[in-house]
């Protein structure tokens, strides 16, 4: 392998790394804001609190499970 082909695959590399810390970073805030909304909400008792934690991490489930069984 040529030293050319060494340093576009390094160039490569990095790029895929970056693009994929970028959309990494994207999709924990977009998970954080959706879980700064429940907090948001003020519950008055538990059992409202733990109901809007259900539904979020069905929420988080059902992304994973198409993830794994989709990909994008």
């Amino acid at each position: 392998m040529s030293q050319l082909d060494r340093k576009t695959l390094e160039q490569l590399k990095h790029k895929i790394q970056q693009e994929l810390v970028k959309r990494e970073v994207e999709s924990l805030e977009y998970w954080l804001n959706e879980l700064a909304k429940i907090y948001q909400r003020g519950h008055q008792t538990l059992p409202e609190l733990k109901s809007d934690l259900r539904q979020f991490m069905d929420r988080l489930k059902n992304r994973i499970n198409t993830l794994k069984t989709r990909g994008l």
